[in-house]
């Protein structure tokens, strides 16, 4: 099928798509890397705040997730309506020719032929800016008609399970920006009902190692962060991060698991080389991700709620941990 109508047709709303915490994610990152780079602070204060919005902001990757794609009600989509040919034109100087009557200085100079020439000729030109409308009416239902089909046929094939198209969903739909925007990579594998994630986070660019604070002489404090809490934010921006993308992949795909792993560059203690390492890996089922209230669980904590692997200490922070695989067991969270 052709892609460039649905695309078209869908990157109007996937625009409108860019919510609230998505614009304070982009900024809140800009944001902290101008005050990674500034050795003086001009504005203590809100160097204070945008950093303390920028720590709220990797700690709640979870809570925000884009409407759900309605693909039943898609399928019922009514296609374009056929256009009218367009008179009205034709019709406002049709009954300006009938009805005009000369006046007294028409009469007087005997202006009434010219006129009625005139308004003969006004017809002509209404008639041809009618037929003009009409064909741009026509064009205008063509292209509907076509990116109308285009959902049709997108649409068919999502209901399907047709898992071939479910990457051209998501590129379409872009859902991942504003994790993109805090150092996210993804790299997917998809099947019929279900979809493996490779969520690749970088360390040391999105998690602060120090905090700020103002002074009571107004100076600004930067201060290196304790690693304890340092690997504990860090622990809650990945398992936040893991929960977002099956929140937004369920969003829009009608399957039901989601297999995510988060990867890092990290030292390989085998090898003594820093290599890409799984440090989670979650099966994350639709069922049990629907039961789950985002704003008030611990992205951390909930992890408990599916089956998974993760090997974390405050002191240590991850270990490299086995992935699990597409075939990974569901599990339902116990109410």
């Amino acid at each position: 099928m052709s892609w460039k109508g649905a695309a078209r047709s869908f990157a109007a709303t996937a625009r409108r798509m860019e919510r609230n915490q998505q614009r304070r994610a982009r900024v809140a990152a800009q944001q902290f890397k101008q005050l990674q780079k500034e050795q003086a602070v001009t504005n203590v204060a809100q160097a204070v705040a945008d950093y303390n919005d920028y720590v709220s902001v990797i700690k709640s990757v979870h809570h925000d997730c884009s409407e759900p794609v309605n693909w039943a009600s898609m399928q019922h989509e009514q296609p374009p309506v056929i256009p009218s040919p367009s008179v009205e034109h034709e019709r406002t100087a049709q009954a300006a020719l009938e009805t005009y009557q000369p006046g007294f200085f028409d009469r007087l100079f005997k202006r009434g032929p010219g006129k009625i020439q005139g308004l003969q000729q006004a017809l002509t030109d209404a008639r041809q800016r009618d037929a003009q409308l009409t064909a741009e009416r026509q064009a205008e239902y063509n292209r509907q008609c076509i990116e109308w089909q285009d959902r049709q046929d997108l649409t068919r094939q999502v209901l399907a399970k047709d898992s071939d198209v479910y990457q051209q969903v998501l590129e379409i739909f872009k859902p991942f920006d504003s994790i993109s925007q805090l150092g996210c990579q993804l790299e997917f594998t998809f099947t019929a009902d279900h979809i493996e994630v490779d969520v690749h986070v970088n360390t040391a660019d999105i998690i602060p190692d120090f905090v700020v604070s103002q002074l009571a002489s107004g100076k600004l404090s930067r201060k290196a962060l304790p690693i304890s809490k340092f690997n504990e934010l860090y622990q809650d921006y990945v398992c936040g991060c893991l929960l977002r993308v099956a929140r937004e992949v369920y969003a829009h795909l009608p399957i039901r698991q989601v297999v995510v792993h988060a990867l890092t560059k990290q030292l390989n203690p085998a090898t003594g080389r820093i290599e890409n390492q799984v440090i989670v890996s979650v099966a994350i089922p639709r069922t049990t991700l629907d039961q789950l209230n985002f704003t008030a669980l611990d992205p951390s904590d909930s992890m408990r709620n599916f089956n998974h692997t993760m090997k974390f200490t405050k002191t240590g922070g991850f270990q490299a941990v086995d992935r699990f695989g597409l075939a990974a067991p569901l599990v339902t969270r116990k109410k």
